[in-house]
């Protein structure tokens, strides 16, 4: 089975923004290799400290499975996993990472 992941990076290469300023993610579908979907752009709401309205990002990530940030809060966080997404805090290049998911299986569900 397949993983639809979000990645939120501005260059598209590396893991660059917060997740409640974040402007761009990458959207990618993992399953034996990694195929990139397409670039989504959404509007930044939390400039600093944000303790809600993350329903903007939802919408935007609704379709994947996980998300991987700079950073993310402690609220936006369990937000999002309340939501059924895998939230991950990372930094290093979108290639390297999806190989590690799929090489090590780190998205399967664990019994």
């Amino acid at each position: 089975m397949g993983y639809r992941v979000g990645f939120a990076s501005i260059s598209g290469i590396v893991i660059d923004e917060h997740f409640g300023s974040a402007r761009y993610w990458q959207i990618y579908n993992l399953d034996t290799e990694a195929h990139f979907v397409e670039t989504r752009k959404t509007a930044a709401k939390c400039q600093g400290h944000c303790e809600g309205g993350f329903e903007h990002l939802l919408a935007v990530l609704n379709d994947c499975d996980a998300i991987f940030v700079l950073r993310i809060g402690e609220a936006a966080a369990a937000y999002m996993t309340a939501k059924g997404k895998r939230v991950f805090e990372a930094y290093g290049r979108i290639e390297d990472i999806n190989a590690q998911l799929i090489g090590r299986g780190l998205l399967e569900e664990t019994g």
